[in-house]
């Protein structure tokens, strides 16, 4: 709690702001920072922007994705640990038949039954989704997380339908800019996007649909 998840970046809502306007939502007064743990409000408000903040990331976006991630085998322990700021983690499944698996922070291997690994194995790659701090968001989708959490503290604080129903409305026409954003971010083709292609002008057969899938496979 407090300063540490307090956006400093100049321009942008920081979880300060973000907080007041939770805040003001159920008509309390606006804090001045998030250091002081006497007022409850004002905590509840904080853990409740980001938890909908973690939840809202865990979906998988454009900036906190990334495909066939290398993580390293730790030499000592021979194991592969994970960061604890990844919230999903998959494998080509096609390519590893389904070997890999995340147990805790630790990929286990379900055809040995171990998270220890022989030379044979030096890394292993897998598509994951990052759980990202406060500022390191777009701010569309942090101000689509500030509506949502509006909604829920209120519902949950004073549990009226007149706050609940005008914050849903205003949620909706946020989650619909984030979308628009991720969807002009991506350039989502159906016919024509291909894993490791480029987009291409006019329809090739066998060089669209035949060829989304998750990775290039597992490379040791």
């Amino acid at each position: 709690m407090g300063l540490s998840n307090q956006g400093k970046t100049p321009g942008r809502t920081t979880l300060l702001e973000a907080v007041n306007v939770l805040l003001e939502n159920i008509g309390e007064q606006p804090v001045d920072q998030l250091d002081n743990e006497q007022i409850g409000d004002a905590r509840t408000a904080e853990r409740t922007l980001l938890e909908i903040h973690k939840e809202g990331q865990t979906e998988g976006w454009s900036w906190n994705s990334e495909k066939q991630y290398p993580f390293e085998k730790d030499v000592a322990s021979k194991e592969v640990v994970v960061p604890a700021n990844v919230v999903s983690f998959f494998p080509d499944p096609y390519a590893t038949a389904r070997r890999f698996v995340l147990r805790g922070q630790k990929v286990y291997d379900t055809w040995e039954r171990t998270t220890k690994y022989d030379d044979t194995i030096t890394e292993v790659y897998a598509d994951v989704v990052w759980l990202l701090p406060w500022d390191e968001v777009p701010e569309v989708f942090n101000r689509w997380v500030t509506i949502k959490a509006a909604r829920v503290f209120s519902d949950r604080v004073l549990t009226n339908d007149a706050l609940f129903k005008y914050t849903a409305y205003d949620e909706k026409t946020a989650r619909a800019a984030l979308e628009s954003m991720e969807h002009n971010t991506n350039g989502y083709n159906l016919l024509t996007d291909g894993y490791g292609l480029s987009p291409f002008p006019t329809y090739v057969p066998g060089m669209g649909l035949a060829t989304r899938r998750l990775g290039a496979g597992l490379r040791l």
